[in-house]
């Protein structure tokens, strides 16, 4: 358990199960690099306390639109997405990266891939190139954990993005969409022989026998439940660092499960 991605249908609660590994791991004496792969959503720094993102690693690398560039160029040799490369390095580390495109607190740092910003800049293409290609080249020294925080719903295993994963962590809420997303994930992740573990996240008690039902129904490995929080909504709602002692003891069982 190295590279861990945390997947999902969207809305189901994937950067605050990212925060609280990554909490979970760096108390257990790992250093976690939280990598940020969801072009969509701005949020995840804040969950961290920052006031504002790290710089994006795109512009590491020149920028979208060089990136771009450098994508159709290789598209118009042949090259297919899942194999393209932007990297020029064969392997790097984390202290290869400069600290402007690091946000680094304790034994937690966070990465930033890329967002959308503007309307007409084109497909998240370039950041999911990137973010396959990140997890391929870094290397991990002997206490570090990387965990990444997915783009909602699938587009991601089709370009790749897990090649570099070992651990799938699938997360869902408990009503049958959100379940039958996880399911595919489930069985894409099968197919990569990547190990799965299942969440389900913002359960209600009086709710938990009905959602098994389903799952059991689905044939889905449940890993773990993690009961719906007024806490968590609350810290959600004014983008606030969002700290629960029952959040987190749940996790840590589900991360025993997993080390076990």
């Amino acid at each position: 358990m190295k590279k861990i991605a945390v997947c999902g249908k969207g809305g189901v609660g994937k950067s605050f199960i990212t925060y609280a590994l990554s909490k979970v791991l760096a108390k257990k004496g790992y250093s976690v690099i939280v990598i940020d792969t969801d072009e969509s959503n701005q949020s995840l720094y804040r969950l961290f306390g920052y006031d504002e993102p790290p710089q994006a690693f795109m512009d590491f690398l020149g920028g979208k639109k060089m990136v771009q560039q450098s994508i159709i160029k290789r598209f118009q040799s042949g090259n297919k997405e899942s194999k393209m490369s932007v990297i020029e390095k064969e392997t790097f580390q984390l202290h290869d990266i400069p600290p402007e495109f690091l946000k680094v607190n304790g034994s937690i740092s966070l990465i930033n891939i890329g967002k959308i910003k503007e309307p007409l800049e084109g497909c998240a293409c370039p950041m999911g190139i990137i973010s396959r290609e990140f997890l391929e080249k870094i290397q991990l020294k002997e206490n570090e954990i990387i965990i990444v925080d997915t783009e909602a719903g699938i587009e991601h295993f089709g370009r790749g993005v897990e090649k570099g994963i070992d651990t799938i962590v699938v997360v869902a809420e408990p009503y049958l969409d959100s379940i039958e997303v996880a399911q595919k994930i489930v069985s894409l992740a099968d197919q990569m022989d990547k190990r799965v573990y299942f969440l389900v996240n913002k359960v209600f008690p009086e709710n938990e026998e009905a959602v098994k039902d389903v799952i059991n129904r689905k044939a889905l490995p449940l890993s773990g439940m993690i009961y719906f929080s007024p806490l968590v909504y609350r810290a959600s709602i004014e983008g606030k660092v969002i700290d629960s002692d029952e959040i987190f003891t749940s996790i840590e069982k589900f991360v025993e499960k997993m080390n076990g």
